[in-house]
């Protein structure tokens, strides 16, 4: 039932996961606060970027997961109503520059986490079974990907060119322009422990979460930066997120290192914060 165009599938989207550094109308659930001062719904909605087929790939994915868990019927409904529920977000998105910022694509991101949060918690499903699924396809996913191609993105990130464009970015995110943006400080490596980082002092996708009442999804989709890394050998270690309440995300990346951090590691650490922070 959920067939997206022939171009954009399950592949597709998960590639969109995949892609970058980090890194549904949801009835009663709407951008609160500050978050509501600046929308793109143009942006968002504008049929051109694909958004709705690319989540419409991941449900296929979803539903086929939720069979074992919950029985054909049940998976295909909340396949229906996550869709449905995207679909419905899109034009209350909060405004982050749109095409201007190459983080805005995490915005949608979250908003893939807050529709299957929405239609799966009330059968039965937890944050990390959420999280668990939209892992295990990405991870999927990387492993049918041109390696060639994975490696050749990872190594462009290590060129001036990239530092230039990372240091840019920071220092336009730390105008705040966008209330519904990330604020973060680029840093360049002294050839020891890291070649280049990122402390994030502001998430887009830790804010939109807790604006739409699923702060415990956003620790999950941080686990996807390590698939990522590791596809692309850009050696990421990372010690703290603001998604688990800490004051700062610290990416470290170091070309070729080993990336020793993944689900098995990280989710207990979710799992441990999660009393703390009221998820339990």
């Amino acid at each position: 039932m959920f067939r997206s165009d022939r171009t954009i599938g399950r592949r597709e989207a998960l590639r969109f996961l995949s892609m970058g550094v980090g890194c549904c109308a949801l009835s009663g659930l709407a951008p609160v606060g500050a978050l509501a001062a600046q929308v793109s719904g143009s942006y968002y909605a504008d049929p051109k970027n694909k958004f709705l087929p690319q989540f419409a790939g991941v449900c296929q994915g979803v539903r086929q997961m939720l069979v074992p868990k919950v029985g054909p019927e049940k998976a295909a409904s909340a396949a229906r109503e996550a869709l449905s529920g995207f679909k419905a977000q899109l034009p209350i998105l909060p405004d982050v520059g749109g095409a201007r910022n190459p983080d805005t694509q995490y915005i949608v991101i979250a908003a893939w986490y807050a529709a299957l949060g929405q239609a799966l918690f009330p059968i039965g499903l937890t944050a990390e079974d959420v999280g668990r699924m939209v892992y295990d396809l990405n991870a999927g996913e990387l492993k049918h990907a041109n390696p060639g191609a994975s490696l050749a993105a990872g190594a462009k990130r290590f060129t001036p060119q990239s530092y230039a464009q990372g240091v840019r970015w920071a220092k336009w995110t730390q105008k705040r322009e966008y209330p519904g943006n990330w604020v973060a400080e680029f840093l360049i490596g002294n050839g020891g422990d890291f070649d280049f980082g990122y402390d994030y002092s502001e998430c887009g996708v830790v804010k939109h979460l807790k604006a739409q009442g699923f702060p415990q999804l956003a620790p999950y989709v941080c686990l996807n930066d390590f698939l990522s890394s590791h596809a692309q050998s850009t050696g990421l270690i990372r010690t703290a997120t603001l998604a688990l309440g800490y004051d700062r995300c610290d990416f470290r990346y170091k070309k070729n290192r080993e990336v020793t951090q993944d689900w098995s590691t990280e989710a207990p650490k979710i799992r441990a914060r999660a009393g703390e922070l009221g998820w339990a």
